[in-house]
């Protein structure tokens, strides 16, 4: 009688929709949505997620751009060919905000080595990619239950269109309850948090509605890490120029020293949230749960709650020096000495 009665719980959980999440020892499946070509962190966080592939610790489903420059098109597809994930799936925010072509991704395009571009995208504006929304879509649907991570570091236009999609040929679900169903976390770089700063942090001032939509709708638990962070781990322009090989011949070092001149140690912003992402509560504290206010300007606050599924990140000073050695390590796919306090 007892067997019956467990077996009768366990179908009553399936009927009702409860959802298993993936297995533990399989790679994590990310989607990463990117303003490629505004800022250089970007880039960083690209090659961090491909070394995580390459070590199979995730499985990187798609990448979306929410920048609306052509360039990020065929920068994002080079990029990826040049790591061998040329077949990597692509959207891009037609109707997306930053147009400007930015002082890397022209240059970076342009360079060559030994007669030969750097960099040989097959895609561009002209290859009728899906709209970023779309392809989240068709990602989405394609994926086990609670299974997703979804990476945001730019504005969160992609992110908000899909939130407040309809029904479609790829799954019969509106976007909010699809991402209810698919994903297990949203991990954005967006804000801005503590009482050191104050002022609209850009992704979300980028993209007013698209923050709204986001912190406001989203139906699982959202991790951003705010500006302050990545404003304290400032990544070492040594490693640009000695950990990829020669910097002229890695689309990485080109594009960083096109970004500003050189020699700079640029903010982690975009990395930290791509650490944080992979491997959790690692190298990073978390605020209560609640959930994260944003204002009509465009500042970031946040209020705790029992019922809230958002949090931000804090890094502690002590364990500032430990964590950048985590990331420069991530990024160059080489081992840093990265000990936590």
């Amino acid at each position: 009688m007892k067997r019956i009665l467990i077996l009768a719980l366990l179908l009553l959980g399936v009927s009702c929709g409860q959802r298993e999440p993936a297995p533990a020892d399989e790679p994590l499946r990310v989607i990463f949505d990117t303003d490629l070509g505004n800022d250089i962190d970007d880039v960083l966080a690209l090659q961090m997620l491909l070394n995580y592939e390459q070590e199979g610790k995730i499985e990187l489903l798609g990448v979306t751009l929410c920048k609306a420059n052509p360039a990020t098109i065929a920068f994002a597809d080079g990029y990826c060919r040049f790591n061998d994930r040329g077949d990597i799936p692509l959207g891009y925010a037609y109707h997306g905000v930053t147009p400007e072509d930015g002082t890397y991704l022209l240059p970076t395009l342009a360079a060559s080595v030994d007669g030969k571009p750097l960099l040989q995208p097959a895609r561009t504006v002209d290859s009728q990619l899906p709209e970023g929304y779309k392809l989240l879509r068709k990602l989405l649907a394609g994926q086990p239950d609670a299974s997703v991570v979804l990476i945001a570091v730019g504005p969160l236009t992609n992110i908000g269109n899909l939130l407040v999609s309809p029904p479609d040929e790829f799954s019969e679900l509106p976007g909010r309850e699809l991402v209810a169903a698919k994903v297990r976390r949203v991990v954005t770089m967006a804000g801005l948090f503590g009482n050191e700063f104050d002022f609209p942090e850009y992704n979300v001032v980028c993209d007013l509605e698209a923050a709204h939509r986001v912190f406001e709708g989203c139906p699982v638990a959202l991790t951003t890490t705010g500006w302050e962070v990545g404003n304290l781990l400032l990544y070492p322009h040594e490693s640009i120029l000695s950990d990829f090989g020669d910097p002229e011949a890695h689309p990485l070092p080109v594009a960083y020293c096109h970004y500003m001149e050189m020699p700079y140690d640029r903010q982690t912003w975009d990395l930290t949230a791509v650490l944080e992402a992979v491997e959790p509560g690692v190298w990073f504290d978390r605020s209560q749960k609640g959930t994260v206010r944003i204002a009509e300007d465009g500042r970031s606050s946040f209020e705790t709650s029992d019922t809230g599924k958002q949090e931000y990140l804090i890094i502690p000073r002590e364990r500032v020096e430990a964590t950048l050695d985590a990331l420069v390590a991530r990024t160059t796919g080489k081992p840093q000495k990265e000990t936590l306090q």
